[in-house]
């Protein structure tokens, strides 16, 4: 049995009259009472812990009344002294009542459950409920099914019990002749040796059964599973769905990218370690040829032990002699062909000296900026940034200042990357490690570019149009109609929207990467956050590069 919430709902959908009697509203052939509270929750603008429920004539006036406006229909409700659905209740309430919505945040799932009364079960009053001919007929049917099914039942007992009794050793054995008539019957020996020869026999044989009597079976079955029918559906209608895929499907802020990372990781280890065996065989070839034994010295092989330039810089003729020459030029200090060579000039014996850096420089911060716009009305500014960027979710601002959020004048969030990722998207190479190498990245998160200086403008790396073209005024590199497109250039646009509402005017004219998220399909939030670093990456790695990213 379903609840009146739910009721209410498929028999406004499906336009089927809901009938009021006395203290009762009636769906059908379930009635609830008037009072009853359903387990849509009353909206209290303070934070308390008693919780409020709407009740079942409260919904079920709203939807009688849904066409006039709400002042009226408060007045008609004061009248009719029926409990009013708050203005703030009223949108969201009307489209889950009407079927555009699956489901409402206002739904509290562990709230009790009031369960309705069958109209059929109700017992015979005189002047109140008179039984008609067809729920007469009705019943005498179900009385003669359910006798019927209690004939087959015993049939099918009689049949079990009707198999023939058991016999062992030549002796028919009873049920009640098992136990002390057995054992005067036959020694203790004889009842041993049949029961190894049963077990054995048991082991190697499959009782078979007739293809006749599991047909028969097979029906009555059917017969009894037709019986439980109405049973079983009654149980089904009890049951509620406390998750669907839509909330299986949320990831909350979780990413899948070490997965990647793992096969990334796998894949370069196998080529190392490929790369390892073939330098090790080419060691181990040179070490063989290294260990070979050297030849003899022989005073008659001299030539194989002279290098080709041993006597070039003396200029000397190995196969010459002494005969042909006068005893005057024989001498080193006669002949030309020894003349001393120029003496080199001494070489200077300092070291240079390294220069130290100047320690007044200041380091240049190399933190992404992005900008935001600081209006309220747009789907993303200071209030809701942090959720969208690093959570992958997706909250509205109105939602962050009810829950007690304050408005910061800049804020920063940290994205984690896999290192392995990051080396191979720039080109590099990093070590291979059997962890996975989490490094967490800063970006600076502003709404009021005014206060950068010229510096801290080339570190801005993405903004967040919001469509109107007054959003740039101000701002460098604007054209001489105060166009933006060249500061497009310069960093990468991005434009957030609902998929309902329909896209703005200039959004279409700029360079400009939509992104879209959905009113009630949160799951969705991660592919849309994704998208952005996705764009963003690679605009960095063609344009700035020197940051971190």
């Amino acid at each position: 049995m379903a609840d009146p919430l739910t009721l209410l709902r498929q028999f406004n959908i499906n336009k089927r009259d809901v009938t009021e009697k006395d203290d009762q509203i009636i769906f059908g052939e379930f009635s609830y009472l008037k009072n009853v509270k359903t387990n849509y929750m009353v909206y209290k603008a303070g934070e308390t812990s008693a919780k409020d429920y709407y009740t079942l004539e409260a919904l079920h006036f709203l939807l009688k009344n849904v066409s006039i406006p709400h002042p009226i229909y408060v007045q008609k409700a004061a009248a009719a002294k029926v409990p009013v659905v708050n203005r703030v209740d009223r949108k969201a309430l009307l489209a889950y009542l009407n079927g555009d919505t699956d489901t409402s945040a206002s739904i509290d799932k562990s709230a009790p459950l009031e369960l309705g009364t069958s109209r059929t079960a109700t017992a015979k009053r005189p002047g109140e409920f008179v039984e008609s001919q067809e729920i007469k007929k009705a019943k005498i049917e179900v009385s003669q099914k359910e006798s019927q099914i209690l004939q087959e039942k015993n049939a099918l007992a009689a049949r079990y019990s009707s198999r023939p009794e058991p016999v062992i050793g030549g002796i028919s054995v009873t049920s009640n002749d098992v136990g002390s008539s057995l054992s005067e019957a036959m020694s203790v020996e004889t009842i041993a040796a049949i029961k190894a020869k049963r077990f054995a026999k048991k082991r190697s044989t499959i009782r078979g059964v007739p293809e006749e009597e599991i047909e028969a079976v097979s029906l009555e079955n059917r017969a009894f599973i037709e019986s439980e029918i109405d049973v079983t559906r009654d149980i089904i209608s009890k049951e509620r769905v406390l998750r669907n895929r839509n909330n299986i499907l949320q990831s909350l802020g979780r990413t899948f990218t070490n997965i990647l990372s793992i096969s990334i990781v796998k894949s370069r280890a196998d080529t190392s370690k490929a790369a390892s065996t073939a330098t090790s065989s080419q060691n181990d070839s040179a070490d063989k040829s290294k260990q070979l034994p050297p030849k003899s010295y022989s005073r008659y092989d001299q030539e194989r032990f002279r290098g080709e330039k041993e006597t070039e810089e003396f200029k000397i003729d190995t196969l010459g002699g002494f005969a042909s020459m006068k005893k005057s030029s024989a001498t080193p200090q006669h002949n030309p062909q020894y003349a001393k060579s120029p003496a080199r000039p001494p070489q200077s014996s300092k070291v240079p000296v390294p220069v130290k850096p100047n320690k007044s420089l200041k380091r240049e911060s190399k933190t992404p900026i992005i900008i935001v716009p600081a209006s309220l009305s747009s789907l993303i500014n200071l209030f809701n940034v942090r959720d969208f960027l690093q959570d992958n979710r997706y909250v509205t601002a109105q939602e962050k200042q009810q829950q007690g959020y304050k408005k910061q004048s800049e804020a920063t969030i940290s994205r984690k990357r896999d290192l392995v990722e990051m080396n191979l998207l720039r080109g590099h190479t990093a070590p291979i490690t059997g962890e996975n190498q989490i490094v967490t990245i800063p970006y600076r998160i502003i709404d009021c570019p005014q206060r950068l200086d010229p510096k801290e403008w080339e570190r801005v790396v993405a903004v967040f149009v919001a469509g109107p073209a007054w959003q740039f005024k101000g701002w460098p590199g604007l054209t001489k109609d105060s166009s933006p497109v060249n500061i497009f250039t310069k960093m990468k646009a991005f434009h957030l929207k609902f998929e309902e509402v329909a896209l703005e005017p200039n959004i279409k004219k700029w360079d400009v990467t939509v992104l879209t998220v959905s009113k009630n399909k949160r799951h969705l939030d991660s592919v849309s956050a994704l998208k952005f670093w996705e764009h963003l990456d690679k605009f960095i790695m063609k344009n700035k590069r020197h940051l971190r990213f």
